[in-house]
């Protein structure tokens, strides 16, 4: 098994905390795991991106020029980053923020910003993304994801918490595939 994932977005929509998330869950039942991130010059509102690599074999590079699956938060990620996408890999995009182009590769549009402001927070649409990225993977234990974002959130306000765990469940629901 060998599964190369972008997460890609703005500075301070939870992109790498979104690639994170999957990596520290992944390592509890994947042999092999790397984690990349990539910050832009600013930190909130710059270009972010994060790569992760899971695999069953030795991973030779943590920075593919493909990638299997690739999840973008807004349109200049999309457009930045689309060609790394491999013939018949998995797009899930925001499309709430992201507006494919003619002739764009198949994709799973979720309107997770939409979305996550329903719930409470805009700041949580990477975590209904996430949600749908692993419900159509199916590579790593929901449990494992749930604990890892709970451990992302100790120490900070329990309604941000709550708010990141139902989202994440609306992306596991979430069934609007193409």
């Amino acid at each position: 098994m060998l599964e190369r994932v972008l997460i890609a977005g703005s500075g301070g929509q939870g992109v790498i905390l979104a690639g994170r998330i999957v990596a520290s869950a992944a390592m509890r039942s994947v042999p092999h795991v790397t984690f990349f991130p990539s910050y832009g010059a600013e930190v909130r509102g710059g270009t972010s991106n994060c790569q992760t690599v899971l695999s069953t074999d030795e991973i030779h590079s943590p920075l593919p020029s493909r990638v299997d699956s690739m999840i973008v938060m807004n349109q200049p990620s999309m457009e930045r980053y689309r060609k790394m996408l491999v013939r018949g890999g998995l797009m899930i995009e925001n499309s709430t923020l992201c507006g494919r182009p003619p002739g764009a590769t198949a994709a799973i549009s979720v309107p997770a910003t939409e979305m996550a402001e329903y719930l409470g927070s805009i700041r949580a649409a990477n975590m209904i993304l996430l949600g749908v990225y692993l419900r159509r993977k199916k590579l790593i234990p929901v449990e494992d994801v749930e604990s890892e974002i709970r451990s992302a959130f100790v120490g900070k306000d329990d309604s941000l918490l709550k708010i990141n765990i139902e989202a994440f469940h609306a992306g596991l629901a979430y069934d609007r595939s193409p």
